[in-house]
């Protein structure tokens, strides 16, 4: 899960302005290496990192990188001097700054890199953004699996998946060699224009679309949000139409509803900066379709990778009416947090089943944890991934991108996601073949005794033992996925066997 800090200066928030900068294209062979780009990363991994940091042995060992480019090439520290070598033989040396800060560990390495670039022919035809990925690659190995560069070419497509982007909102795919509609984000200038799933795409700006390779299809139709673009389309059989769209920021609609007799079914793929109105707004067609007869919600987490914390936040919200959401500590002053809810519930108190596996993780960990241990929902599946760190995004210079884990994340009863992720109350991922028999097994009290449970919790942080104990009352192996959806649907529908599985989670929260 990110926590985007947009922009240079200390203050942290998802609010911040943006600050952009010209993208370094891949093929830019013998470009500059901007010092800036070097003092921006390191100083963000010093200032807002989860743990304190050796900032002159990392730059070292970034410097290394170049490595991966040319293996001849390697730099060594001795003391205040810097050594750069060729086969093991010293090249040049250079004296380290007065102060190991930031700004002058980043003038040293600009300066190592570039004699490096007149020495290797190699370094000298690689582009500038191949030597910022060389560099803060290894930098960012050696902090945490969590904490990664992002090139400028990459960052783009990530801050569209996360943040939107200036286009129509449409998805295409190629059948029968024409560019389809598969997909039509709702509000956006395409719905509004009529355009509609299955529509061909005829033309933009007057080329013809079916001469295009769909990436370059897909790249025209994007733009500044309020600039403008023809496109002309049709629908099997239909006239084509041609319309004047001003593109706006598009944000991809991450939730799918799905009403099945008198539940909604709620499938969350990710946590983008539009999740929470998009299922603010499932929440409320599923009322409106299912009428007083509605029974229950299924919120359907099951491979979340995660996404913005502050869209889980809002997530969590939606459907818990006070209390403590979630809780992250970390290093810097601001990366200790308190997050309390504070609307009220959306569904009106109706019962809630959050499904889980083995690939739902950090802002999707969040949202389950939250509404377990407030007694709001029942949790069911398997344990979690267990990803209970929040990372910063620093846009850099050359538009690429920093992830720096700067906070762990802690339930509302006082354990943390890190490592040992969500227990789900109901676990379907043992040996049982069909809903009836999970059922049954909660009937009979087969469950791991939720006590239990909270005595490895507390405990997991610090030991393996009780951590391995914990994961194994629910480990996630594959089986169908109706399965979940099954035991989930029984559950809404029996009252008094929801209530019981609903206080079979509270014990949990005990421990604070």
């Amino acid at each position: 899960m990110v926590r985007a800090l947009r922009g240079l200066p200390a203050a942290i928030g998802l609010a911040a302005g943006l600050l952009w900068a010209t993208p370094l294209l891949a093929g830019q062979a013998a470009s500059a290496v901007s010092e800036h780009v070097f003092s921006v990363g390191l100083s963000r991994i010093a200032e807002t990192y989860l743990k304190p940091v050796d900032l002159a042995q990392l730059t070292v060992n970034g410097l290394n990188g170049l490595h991966s480019l040319d293996p001849a090439v390697s730099v060594q520290r001795e003391g205040s001097r810097f050594s750069l070598r060729s086969h093991g033989a010293v090249i040049a040396e250079f004296s380290a700054p007065a102060s190991l800060d930031a700004t002058g560990l980043a003038s040293l390495a600009s300066r190592i890199v570039e004699r490096a670039r007149a020495l290797s022919p190699t370094l000298r035809q690689a582009s500038a953004e191949e030597i910022y990925a060389a560099v803060f690659d290894r930098i960012m190995g050696d902090l945490d699996g969590y904490s990664r560069y992002t090139g400028a070419n990459k960052a783009v497509n990530e801050r569209a998946q996360r943040e939107g982007y200036g286009g129509i909102g449409i998805e295409l795919e190629e059948r029968k060699a024409r560019p389809v509609v598969v997909e039509v984000v709702p509000h956006s200038p395409a719905s509004r224009a009529g355009i509609r799933v299955g529509d061909a795409i005829l033309s933009v700006d007057g080329e013809r679309a079916d001469r295009m390779p769909l990436r370059d299809l897909s790249e025209r139709l994007r733009g500044p949000s309020g600039s403008s673009i023809a496109v002309s389309f049709a629908s099997d059989g239909g006239q084509p139409r041609r319309v004047s769209l001003r593109r706006e920021r598009v944000i991809h609609n991450a939730v799918q509803l799905t009403v099945d007799g008198t539940v909604a079914v709620l499938k969350l793929e990710r946590f983008n900066a539009a999740t929470a109105l998009n299922l603010r707004e499932a929440v409320e067609s599923a009322r409106a379709q299912i009428g007083p007869r509605m029974q229950g919600l299924v919120l359907d987490l099951r491979g979340n990778p995660g996404g913005l914390l502050d869209q889980a936040v809002a997530v969590a919200d939606l459907f818990i009416p006070a209390g403590r959401i979630i809780s992250t500590i970390g290093r810097h002053p601001d990366s200790v947090q308190r997050f309390e809810a504070t609307s009220d519930d959306i569904a009106a108190g109706l019962p809630m089943v959050v499904l889980l596996d083995g690939r739902t993780a950090s802002a999707s960990e969040i949202v389950a944890a939250a509404l377990q241990d407030s007694g709001r929902a029942v949790v069911v599946g398997a344990s979690s991934f267990g990803k209970g760190s929040v990372q910063t995004v620093t846009r850099l210079p050359n538009d690429g991108e920093l992830l720096l884990t700067w906070s762990r994340i802690y339930a509302p009863s006082g354990y943390t996601l890190h490592r040992q992720g969500v227990t789900p109350t109901i676990c379907t991922s043992r040996e049982q073949r069909d809903a009836a028999q999970v059922i049954g097994e909660l009937r009979a009290g087969q469950q791991a005794p939720p006590s239990l449970l909270a005595h490895w919790r507390a405990a997991a942080a610090d030991d393996d033992t009780a951590l391995a104990r914990l994961r194994e009352t629910c480990p996630w192996k594959s089986h169908e996925a109706e399965l979940d959806v099954q035991v989930a649907k029984r559950l809404l529908m029996d009252g008094p066997l929801y209530q019981r599985a609903v206080r079979m989670s509270m014990p949990m929260v005990a421990e604070r």
